[in-house]
């Protein structure tokens, strides 16, 4: 019997571990960076998220039964909502982490239930605010063993410049869905659609998009169609001391970026783990207008090239279990384990009544590091024996010798 809803998942522990790893190591990153958290509702009133849906996510969106409550589709919203109406200090840099849900088919690698990570910031019109959220995807990069990521970067004032010059500006939300999808079906494909909608002008945009190699080259090609688009672009290049490639066919599908867009790629087999870009405009929808940009990270792909990577998975959180070599001294057993605790060293004991075997047989099926055995004999010399589970090796220690090696 299958109870998990479609599109849903269950987490072992296992899993559950290693998704709660990668949710606090970007976490610790996003504070590095001066970002605050924020945390709000899973449901929002259905007229808040349709401000903000375009036609595709509109239809995603779970609507309960009494249609005036819906799930959240994203996390951008709930900040748009509150920073639309709230009086705080200029640049606001909130993250949030947290799962969002779509009413979409579920297919491989996609859900239907899924999380976000994700770092804005309101109330600066500079390009610097771009510049760090791209320093800081830099550093996750490394901090998940990604030493080589591919960040591409664009502007959407570039793209709309392009639309006015070729005429297109009615039709350029459809040319430019089309054209977002150029990296995964090649630029055969799309320039067969784009033609059908545009004819010649279809091929003048491809050419425009996809020429020159170096960036200057590229800058200084479109700087006369949009001369405020090339130059904040310059502007983030000059302020970041890492390779970052100008795309100009990136888009981007949210219809609601107003400026610099990015994405970065770990490699072109793994594709975008994390995106994002400027969207000006949003927050007036809710309220009060103010800059903003931010950047999401695809915290879903992540943790599934973690699990890939991991040879051995952990089970537990548990670094050290004090097992009784009889059962009448679980008393003290349960004391040293909580001295190890008060000293922050993840402790399990014997809560079971179990034999000293199979309390090893519990101690290898979590594969937990180390075991202490509290014996009589151990308890009269203030003296325990501490076993490495992996190497077999055994030292006697008193239990400040254990806490300080353990905590090492």
């Amino acid at each position: 019997m299958k109870l998990t809803p479609k599109g849903m998942r269950d987490f072992l522990p296992e899993e559950a571990i290693v998704r709660e790893e990668v949710r606090e190591r970007i976490t610790d990153i996003y504070r590095l960076y001066g970002f605050v958290p924020m945390e709000t509702p899973a449901l929002e009133y259905i007229e808040t998220l349709r401000a903000k849906a375009g036609e595709e996510i509109d239809k995603q969106i779970f609507v309960l039964n009494d249609e005036r409550l819906a799930l959240r589709f994203d996390l951008t919203v709930p900040l748009a909502r509150i920073s639309a109406n709230l009086e705080t200090a200029r640049p606001f840099k909130r993250y949030a982490i947290g799962p969002v849900w779509r009413k979409e088919e579920p297919q491989k690698g996609r859900f239907r239930e899924f999380w976000q990570a994700d770092a804005d910031i309101i109330g600066c019109p500079n390009m610097r605010a771009e510049a760090e959220l791209l320093s800081m995807a830099k550093m996750l990069c490394l901090e998940f063993g990604f030493e080589k990521p591919r960040i591409l970067l664009n502007n959407r004032k570039i793209l709309n410049a392009i639309a006015k010059r070729l005429d297109f500006e009615e039709k350029k939300d459809e040319v430019f869905r089309i054209l977002d999808k150029i990296d995964k079906v090649g630029r055969d494909v799309v320039e067969e659609e784009i033609i059908k909608l545009l004819g010649q002008r279809g091929v003048e945009l491809l050419d425009l998009v996809t020429i020159g190699k170096k960036n200057e080259e590229k800058l200084e090609l479109v700087e006369k169609i949009s001369n405020e688009g090339a130059q904040e672009l310059r502007c983030i290049l000059s302020l970041c001391n890492f390779d970052i490639e100008v795309d100009l066919a990136l888009v981007r599908g949210l219809g609601y970026y107003t400026g610099p867009v990015f994405e970065i790629k770990l490699s072109d087999e793994i594709g975008t783990v994390m995106a994002g870009g400027r969207y000006d405009n949003l927050l007036k929808i809710y309220g009060r207008g103010d800059y903003a940009t931010g950047i999401s990270v695809g915290i879903e792909r992540l943790i599934a090239l973690i699990m890939e990577k991991r040879e051995k998975k952990k089970s537990t959180y548990s670094k050290v279990f004090v097992a009784c070599a009889e059962p009448e001294l679980y008393n003290q057993a349960s004391q040293i384990a909580s001295y190890l605790r008060k000293n922050g060293i993840e402790t399990e004991t014997d809560i079971n009544e179990r034999s000293l075997r199979k309390q090893f047989e519990y101690i290898d099926a979590l594969s937990i590091p180390y075991a202490i055995v509290v014996g009589k004999r151990e308890l009269e010399s203030g003296r325990f024996v501490l076993r490495d589970m992996k190497t077999g090796k055994e030292e006697l220690l008193t239990e400040e010798e254990i806490a300080i090696k353990l905590k090492e």
